[in-house]
């Protein structure tokens, strides 16, 4: 995925839900048919972009707050973004 990409992927997600945004495996490695380096390549700079927009990132299996209640990464999902 190029910046293009990642910017209008990322863009799209908030627009559906601009408090919690889910990065799933199967929106990367299954319907873009990424690489695993160009997943991880993804994923940091999806990442990148959600911190610069105040959103703190948490990857699989970590463990975080949302609406008072605490949740965890699940092993489908490879990314959460939560709005602080």
């Amino acid at each position: 995925m190029n910046l293009e990409e990642i910017t209008e992927f990322v863009d799209n997600k908030i627009d559906k839900d601009s408090s919690k945004i889910v990065i799933g495996f199967y929106e990367l490695k299954v319907r873009r048919n990424l690489t695993d380096a160009d997943v991880l390549n993804a994923l940091y700079l999806i990442s990148t972009r959600l911190m610069n927009l105040g959103y703190k990132v948490y990857k699989t299996n970590e463990k975080y707050t949302f609406k008072d209640k605490e949740y965890e990464v699940q092993s489908n999902e490879l990314l959460v973004a939560i709005k602080e």
